[in-house]
C-alpha cells in the first residue's frame, strides 16, 4: 500500500511479469543489474561460516569445553552462524538498497552509483550501524540454518566414516 511503502516501489504484479518487463526494457543485462553486489555477500558469508566452523570445533574440543561430537558440531555451527550473520548483514543492506532503487531512462540507479557509493552514503547518513540494519531478522534466519546444515553435514560424515571407511 502506498501509505506504508518505504523507498522506491517497483510496479510489478508478479515474478513473470517483472522478468518480462525488465527484459523488454533493459535486455539480458537488466536482469543482472546489481548482481555484482551479491558476489561479495556470498564470498563473505560462506568464507566466514566455513572458516569459523572448523576452528571453533577444534578449540571447543581441544580445550575440553565441548567434547561430545554431536554437541560439538551443534555449538560450533551456532557460533559459525553468528559470525556469518555479522559478516553478511552489511552486504545484505547494500544489495537490498541497490536492487530496490529505481533507475533513470538510461538504466542507471537513481540513488546509488554502485556498491562503494552506497557504502559511503549509508555510513555518512546513518553511521556504521546503518550497515547492520536488519541484523536480528537476518541472524534469526541465518544462525539456525547454519547450525543445522553444519550439524547435519558432520552427522552424515560420521555415518559415512562408520560404514564406508
Amino acid at each position: 500500500a502506498k501509505a506504508i511503502a518505504v523507498g522506491y516501489q517497483h510496479k510489478h504484479t508478479g515474478t513473470f511479469q517483472a522478468l518480462s518487463q525488465i527484459y523488454a526494457e533493459r535486455g539480458i543485462t537488466g536482469l543482472w543489474r546489481g548482481s555484482m553486489a551479491a558476489v561479495p555477500r556470498a564470498a563473505l558469508g560462506s568464507g566466514a561460516q566455513i572458516a569459523t566452523f572448523g576452528i571453533t570445533k577444534s578449540r571447543l574440543r581441544d580445550n575440553g569445553w565441548v567434547t561430545q561430537p554431536t554437541l560439538n558440531s551443534f555449538c560450533a555451527g551456532g557460533i559459525a552462524g553468528t559470525i556469518m550473520s555479522l559478516a553478511i548483514t552489511p552486504p545484505d543492506v547494500l544489495t537490498t538498497r541497490l536492487y530496490n532503487q529505481g533507475v533513470d531512462a538510461s538504466g542507471k540507479g537513481i540513488y546509488y552509483n554502485g556498491w562503494l557509493d552506497c557504502v559511503v552514503k549509508v555510513v555518512r547518513t546513518e553511521g556504521l550501524l546503518g550497515l547492520y540494519k536488519g541484523f536480528w531478522p537476518n541472524y534469526l534466519c541465518i544462525a539456525p540454518h547454519s547450525t543445522l546444515v553444519l550439524l547435519f553435514y558432520d552427522e552424515l560424515m560420521a555415518i559415512r566414516d562408520k560404514y564406508y571407511s
